[in-house]
């Protein structure tokens, strides 16, 4: 019963280490792509399924200029290019655009919009206080 505990407990543990590594790789990655311009990031976790990650790389007036997605369900997963948008504003993105993609990819791009302008707004309101 102890061997059982103790796998059990460095399962958990090497998980726990995976999960910390694929983190800074997404920090690092972000941290990379920020360069290039502001990001907006739009996630859907899937729990039976891959989720989803979507980073896109806009230009001042919101026209994506590069596109990557993580899709999987290990923390192995890695960033691919994704550049279905290119050149598209990504405020103007709907979900009619996304109808041939699956249900993570579509919750990811449609939650970047969303995050953005949530993150417009909050700008807009700390530059009104100023």
């Amino acid at each position: 019963m102890l061997w059982l505990a103790l796998i059990a407990v460095l399962m958990w543990v090497l998980q726990l280490v995976l999960s910390i590594l694929q983190f800074q790789r997404f920090a690092a990655h972000v941290k990379e792509m920020r360069r290039e311009g502001r990001v907006a990031i739009g996630k859907e976790k899937g729990r039976f399924v891959a989720g989803a990650i979507v980073l896109f790389v806009i230009d001042p007036a919101c026209s994506i200029v590069r596109g990557e997605i993580m899709k999987g369900v290990t923390v192995f997963a890695g960033f691919r290019t994704f550049d279905d948008f290119t050149g598209r504003n990504l405020l103007d993105l709907t979900e009619a655009d996304l109808v041939s993609y699956d249900r993570q990819t579509r919750r990811a791009v449609l939650g970047a919009r969303e995050e953005y302008i949530i993150y417009q707004e909050q700008g807009e309101a700390l530059a009104g206080h100023a």
